[in-house]
This record gives structure tokens, C-alpha cells and sequence, in this order.
């Protein structure tokens, strides 16, 4: 096996070649900010180093790695997170104008696919989380349904797992897409763990889908921005898949990134996923220590309305007891110095990963053992926020609505207007009212409370939101 990038790197830049090419500062010591980061390290595409757009050595090596490694037909690396593989993939086999049959709890990444290639979504909505207001699984006969409305459909794109760890019968999914000759895209972005080495649940690539696209940093040890694109599918275009990529990708990539999914790509095949087996009993223990909990619960089981889940993702309530998913956030990070990936009115989301350890799941349980023995129960619980059972009624398509002349208008005066464009939180990032859908009091209804429980809006300001001029 070839030398680790970031190895070939610190060999290059620590000798005396002279760097007549960007980055303008010329890996040179003296920037402090610059000198934290790595900075002599950082160069462009110079000899030895190939490109990322078009890899044809050690990159290339280092793809074929990651394909041998998760066991798809080909990989490919983005240094633009798991937003540019979205939009890649879609672009890449659904023709403009096209219909896509999608999961209506998609990534905002999906919708802006949706809308640069003009297509009409026809959405498929999830099943519910018993008790809650969380997504749960994608179900293979919604989909189905959908699939038969649809006989003109150019593909089937779905999120699993969900943020908060739900995970849908993607096996299944794969197998009803596959007879009706669409290929199947999964944005897998928080599962780039799933299925290796037997440490976790299988993942979307052994269910048989065509395109699965992980986030590296999400969940293994990668930096921030890094991710691919797995092409699994015998239909689907290797070529184009990659023209696509470098459409969206930037065309300067950041070796930093490059020589991160190498090494971790590395790492993971050289020592067998050691890392994510430790990681998986550190789980199993944690889970032990916080089996005594009265108060705080973690809703999300496999079950009515969700088909498995996965361990990592650790989503916990006591709304139940008058406890606020933003408050219990806000005394984890005050009271004990823990930090969580989101929160919710309803609960409150922490994410492990490759890096954890028996010792930091054992600090978490801890704080969460001395935070139940606080909470007195009889507190009023705290109102469940509505559950959109389904898509609101649509009058223009995303990418005619984007571009119609706006107005904002107050929340209150928007019902019956239609929506100019996005409105969702972040995290997740799934759109609750989308350019073109008409804003209905249910959605009115749900944006109030979001507002209330502290829950910041992407496209709501000042309680107003955008809609298309009269």
C-alpha cells in the first residue's frame, strides 16, 4: 500500500522545494493563525500530488481504497462535504424536468437538487416516531405507492439514518426501486460507520442501493467538510457521476481534507476497524450506566414506525416531565461542560463518534445521572410541537417559485400565501415549507411553536417570512 498522503505531504513541504505556486502564504512559518492550523502542509495540485477531480494516482489509490473498504463499485472523494455528492448525484441521473419520488425528510441538499435541475418532487412522508415529533423510518410500501403514482419517475432518493438515528429498510427500498427500473440514492451522511467490520447495524450499501453518500467527519476520523460519493449501482454512470462532482466541487480542493479521508480511509483497513469495535462497547456500556434514568428516556427504539436504529446517536427527552430539549442542552453545557451536537423542544440530540471512548461516554452518563436527580417530576409537559403527516399543498414548482417576485408578509398574515421560499431549522436542515407550497395554519401553527421553544428558523425573521407578491 502506497504511503499516506498526509506522509508524502510532510516529506514534500519539509524539504527545501520552493513554492512557486499557491497558496499565497508559501507554507511559511510566522502566521499564527496559519501555524495552528497545519499551514505547512497546505498546497495545490503540484506534481506527485494529482487531482481530485480527475485522480488518476494516489487519490485515485486512495478511492479504490475507500471502495475496497465499504465494498462498492467506486468512490469518490469530496472535500464539499456530503452537500456536493447530493447534488452530484442527483444531477447526475435524473434529466431536467424530470420526477424524483423523494423522502420528505430529505436534507435541504436534496431540495437544492430539486431545484437546480427543474425537477417535480413527488414526496413520500416518513413514519413516526411512537410519542414523539421525530421522523421515523421511510416505509417500503410509501414508497411503493409512490413508485406506482410515478411509472415516470427518474429515481428514488431517501435519508438513512435520520439525524436522530432512525434508520429505514433500505434493503427493501432498494429491491421495490430496482423493479421499477429506478436507481435509488441514499444519503447515508450520518452512517459512513454503518456496516463495517460487524461493529454497527448494516448500512445502505449492502442493502443494495445505487448511490450512498457518507460524511466522513460526521461520524469517523476525518476533519470538518469531508465526504463521499459511493457509486454502487451497475446502472448508473461512472463518468458522468464524476463530471458532476467536479461541477459542484470546488477546483482548488484543500490537501489538509484530502490527506484526512486517506488517512482515515487507511487507518480503518490497516488496524481491521479496531477504533469502531471500542467504540461500540464503549456504547454498550454507556448504555448500561444510564439504564437506572427515571426521568431523562430516549425515545427513539426500534419498533412501531422505525425499522432499526443506530447505537451511536444518542437523542434524549424529558419533556414528558416539563423539561425543554433547549434547557436540558443549555444545564448539560453550563452544569457540566458537555456540548451537544442540537437541540429541540422535545429533546435533545448527542452525537458519538470514532473518537469517543469508555471514559467521555462514561463523563456523559455521569451528567446525565446527576441532571435526572434534579428534575422533580409534575411539572406540566412541555406541548408537542405538530407533526407534519403530510407535504402542503403545492402550486408552483421549487424552481418557478424561486424566481417569482416576493414579499414578507408576518407569519400570521402568510396562511393561504405561498411560500417564496425555504423555512427549517438547522440542524437538520429539513425544509418544513418549501418555494412554491402553500403555507397552510398547521404550518402557520408549527412555526409559532418552533419560534417559542427557541428554536432558531432558517427563513423566518422577525416572525415574517417570504411569499410570493400578489
Amino acid at each position: 500500500m502506497a504511503d499516506e498522503l498526509w506522509k508524502k505531504l510532510k516529506k514534500h513541504c519539509g524539504g527545501d522545494s520552493l513554492p512557486m505556486h499557491m497558496p499565497g502564504h508559501k507554507r511559511r512559518g510566522g502566521y499564527d493563525h496559519l501555524d495552528a492550523l497545519s499551514a505547512s502542509l497546505d498546497i495545490t495540485e503540484i506534481d506527485g500530488f494529482d487531482d481530485l477531480n480527475d485522480p488518476r494516482s494516489i487519490l485515485r489509490e486512495s478511492e479504490e481504497a475507500a471502495s475496497a473498504l465499504w465494498g462498492c463499485r467506486e468512490t469518490v472523494y469530496s472535500v464539499n462535504g456530503s452537500t456536493s455528492c447530493v447534488l452530484a448525484a442527483v444531477r447526475a441521473v435524473c434529466p431536467p424536468g424530470s420526477r424524483i419520488v423523494m423522502a420528505r425528510n430529505c436534507h435541504r441538499s436534496v431540495y437544492h437538487a430539486v431545484e437546480i435541475c427543474s425537477l417535480d418532487p413527488v414526496y413520500v412522508m416518513p413514519e413516526r416516531v411512537p410519542g414523539t415529533p421525530l421522523p421515523g423510518s421511510v416505509s417500503p410500501e410509501a414508497v411503493e405507492r409512490a413508485l406506482g403514482g410515478t411509472p415516470d419517475a427518474s429515481a428514488v432518493v431517501m435519508t438513512s439514518p435520520t439525524y436522530e438515528g432512525v434508520i429505514s429498510d433500505v434493503g427493501a427500498i432498494a429491491e421495490i426501486a430496482r423493479r421499477a427500473g429506478v436507481p435509488l440514492i441514499v444519503d447515508e451522511a450520518h452512517g459512513a460507520h454503518l456496516g463495517l467490520f460487524g461493529a454497527f447495524p448494516g448500512g445502505a450499501i449492502a442493502a443494495g442501493a445505487d448511490v450512498v453518500i457518507h460524511s466522513l467527519h460526521k461520524t469517523l476520523a476525518s476533519l470538518t467538510q469531508t465526504a463521499a460519493l459511493h457509486n454502487c449501482g451497475s446502472s448508473t454512470d461512472v463518468d458522468e457521476i464524476r463530471r458532476q462532482m467536479s461541477v459542484f466541487q470546488t477546483s482548488s480542493p484543500s490537501y489538509l481534507l484530502t490527506a484526512s479521508l486517506d488517512g482515515c480511509v487507511r487507518r480503518l483497513a490497516e488496524t481491521g476497524g479496531r477504533d469502531l469495535i471500542e467504540w461500540r462497547d464503549a456504547l454498550r456500556v454507556f448504555r448500561e450506566k444510564i439504564s437506572g434514568l427515571g426521568n431523562l428516556r430516549e425515545p427513539v427504539k426500534a419498533g412501531e414506525g422505525v425499522f432499526m436504529t443506530d447505537p451511536s446517536k444518542i437523542f434524549i427527552t424529558a419533556a414528558h416531565v416539563g423539561l425543554s430539549g433547549t434547557e436540558l442542552d443549555r444545564r448539560l453545557r453550563e452544569e457540566f461542560g458537555i456540548e451537544c451536537e442540537m437541540s429541540t423542544a422535545f429533546g435533545a440530540l448527542a452525537m458519538t463518534g470514532q473518537g469517543d471512548t469508555e471514559q467521555s461516554l462514561a463523563r456523559f452518563a455521569e451528567a446525565l445521572l446527576s441532571l435526572d436527580r434534579t428534575i422533580v417530576p409534575g411539572r406540566a409537559a412541555i406541548p408537542e410541537p405538530p407533526y407534519q403527516t403530510e407535504a402542503p399543498e403545492r402550486i408552483y414548482l421549487p424552481a418557478d417559485a424561486v424566481r417569482m417576485k416576493k414579499e414578507t408578509v408576518p407569519l400570521r398574515d402568510a396562511q393561504g400565501r405561498v411560500a417564496a421560499g425555504y423555512v427549517y431549522s438547522y440542524p437538520p436542515g429539513v425544509p418544513i415549507l418549501v418555494p412554491g407550497e402553500v403555507v397552510g395554519r398547521d404550518v402557520v401553527e408549527a412555526l409559532a411553536s418552533l419560534s417559542r421553544a427557541g428554536i432558531r428558523l432558517r427563513g423566518v425573521e422577525n416572525d415574517s417570512v417570504e411569499v410570493i407578491a400578489e
